[in-house]
């Protein structure tokens, strides 16, 4: 197991720095805290299964919204959601008997003002349909999702993924198509959309790419595992060098780096026979 203070002892000897006479540890921890970060990026290596759910709440921290319910009580900041839209409760009171009539004929889209519902307030906050990183369990550490799964009675239905053109063209034609999901797709940088519109709340499982927390402690010990900390000093090495300005020595370790990579993929890929007793045709 890798730790922060065997981290800086394999870079001081990469540097020939053993003494400590050029680099001090913390400057060494920030070189080997970025390079923890580019190896996931690089190898995906640090996948975590994340349990949320959708419609998620719109802004990191927030509640989740629960399904608009007439006389239901809300409180100042809740969430609700109806039909294809998030609502943030902006004064407190009971929900009225009819819902929220966005999106219809004659209405903003998105509705942009606050209006009443009841005794309640109401202030369009976000669309059902979108999964924003920073409100899952891990936050803005996330930077990809690989599959998600649904929650539906006893079944576990994994959702089938689609490239943003196509999930665009094909699932987002109506604005009402809610329903139970079947699809999602990655938009930008820390945004993933489904579809249909969920129609109720789901539980979803999402296997997710995480970036590591900094290593702060000398003892502390690292959450990447073997073989995937092998980069890990290469490239920190890269960094030093490349901030004392000896591009050629900072060069020869990136390639290093790029090579341990290229390595540790190659060797933990193992055959896997998907039915042992199958035919291979």
């Amino acid at each position: 197991m890798a730790t922060l203070s065997g981290y800086i002892t394999e870079v001081r000897r990469l540097l020939h720095d053993a003494n400590g006479n050029f680099y001090s540890d913390s400057e060494l921890t920030d070189y080997i805290n970025e390079a923890r970060k580019q190896t996931v990026r690089d190898t995906g290596c640090l996948r975590k299964i994340q349990i949320s759910q959708t419609p998620m709440s719109p802004v990191a921290g927030g509640a989740n919204p629960v399904i608009w319910t007439a006389g239901a009580t809300v409180a100042l900041d809740d969430y609700v959601f109806s039909n294809i839209f998030i609502y943030k409760v902006t004064v407190a009171g009971i929900l009225g008997d009819t819902a929220p009539p966005y999106p219809a004929a004659n209405y903003n889209y998105p509705p942009t003002t606050p209006f009443t519902n009841g005794t309640a307030t109401l202030q369009y906050a976000g669309n059902c349909e979108k999964l924003n990183y920073a409100a899952f369990p891990d936050s803005v550490n996330t930077i990809d999702i690989l599959n998600i799964n649904l929650y539906w009675g006893n079944s576990r239905i994994p959702l089938q993924y689609l490239p943003w053109t196509q999930f665009n063209a094909q699932l987002r034609y109506w604005q009402n198509y809610i329903g139970r999901p079947v699809a999602f797709s990655v938009y930008g940088q820390k945004t993933a959309f489904i579809s249909p519109v969920p129609d109720q709340v789901y539980t979803i499982e999402m296997d997710t790419v995480v970036l590591p927390e900094d290593l702060v402690s000398s003892g502390e010990v690292d959450v990447i595992d073997e073989p995937y900390t092998t980069p890990v000093a290469f490239y920190a090495a890269h960094k030093a060098k490349f901030k004392e300005q000896s591009y050629g020595e900072a060069e020869i370790y990136k390639q290093q780096y790029a090579q341990e990579v290229r390595s540790v993929l190659a060797t933990t890929m193992t055959r896997r026979i998907p039915n042992p007793y199958g035919s291979p045709f």
